[in-house]
């Protein structure tokens, strides 16, 4: 089946995260590195200054390979960010024209 003639949709999406020393780590980012321990696959998500973050700030530590594994202090961090998951927003009054949510 071909997508060609279906209209574009446009949506916003929300990401949860924190900046830290001004740059973004995601909290979906922050978890899968956490699945990343010293014996696992290196964990290759994170750009330079993400990685230079993550080093700096003990979140990280480098993998014996290439890439990055879970650092000591990372548990700590993530049980510190305040997090709550996100609730459905209510439909704008007179917003008629606007289609349903795709079904979960």
């Amino acid at each position: 089946m071909s997508d060609e003639g279906r209209p574009l949709e446009k949506r916003m999406v929300v990401e949860y995260g924190v900046a830290l020393d001004q740059v973004w780590l995601s909290l979906d980012m922050l978890r899968r590195l956490r699945t990343h321990g010293p014996w696992s696959a290196p964990f290759a998500e994170a750009n330079a200054d993400q990685e230079r973050v993550l080093l700096a700030h003990g979140l990280a530590e480098r993998h014996n390979e290439a890439g990055l594994h879970r650092g000591l202090g990372l548990t700590g961090f993530l049980d510190a960010i305040p997090f709550e998951p996100t609730v459905a927003f209510q439909k704008l009054p007179g917003d008629q024209a606007s289609p349903a949510p795709p079904p979960r």
